[in-house]
């Protein structure tokens, strides 16, 4: 094959190539936010246990989760002291979406038994666009709050 030949083709296939790397679709990135933490007490392995324990709940909303589920989630990871090897929390994930203005809540419950930090997910739908986000505790709490991008 005459160099003119090969030179032609190269750039030919070089331009190619570079011509499906720019023209393809990118991935949509994720939209991730650390919410406010959330300051609460809780309790030992029954409401009416008198072991006491508080600390805080931390909050990351995100829209990356893969389907059935999400792709919308609040992760809340817990940090608790006290008398008890276990801390019961429970409460309600309070969502409006900013842009369409619709709202819910969803309830949830962490049982504190994985230990400090271990993640509890709590899916919803609030539909695409901005979402903002307060998670409170059925027991005394200082609410935590946040806003996030949902897909």
């Amino acid at each position: 094959m005459p160099v003119g030949n090969l030179v032609v083709r190269s750039a030919v296939v070089g331009s190619l190539a570079a011509a499906a790397l720019l023209g393809a679709p990118a991935a949509a990135a994720a939209d991730t936010a650390t919410l406010t933490p959330t300051y609460t007490i809780g309790h030992g392995l029954s409401p009416g246990d008198i072991s006491v324990c508080g600390g805080r709940i931390d909050a990351q909303a995100s829209s990356d989760y893969p389907e059935p589920h999400g792709p919308n989630y609040v992760l809340l990871k817990t940090y608790f002291v006290g008398t008890s090897r276990v801390c019961l929390v429970d409460g309600t994930l309070h969502w409006r979406n900013l842009d369409t203005g619709a709202s819910g809540t969803k309830q949830w419950a962490l049982s504190g038994w994985d230990g400090p930090g271990a993640p509890t997910a709590v899916y919803f739908d609030p539909g695409p666009g901005r979402v903002g986000i307060e998670i409170t505790t059925s027991t005394p709490n200082i609410p935590g709050r946040g806003e996030f991008t949902a897909s």
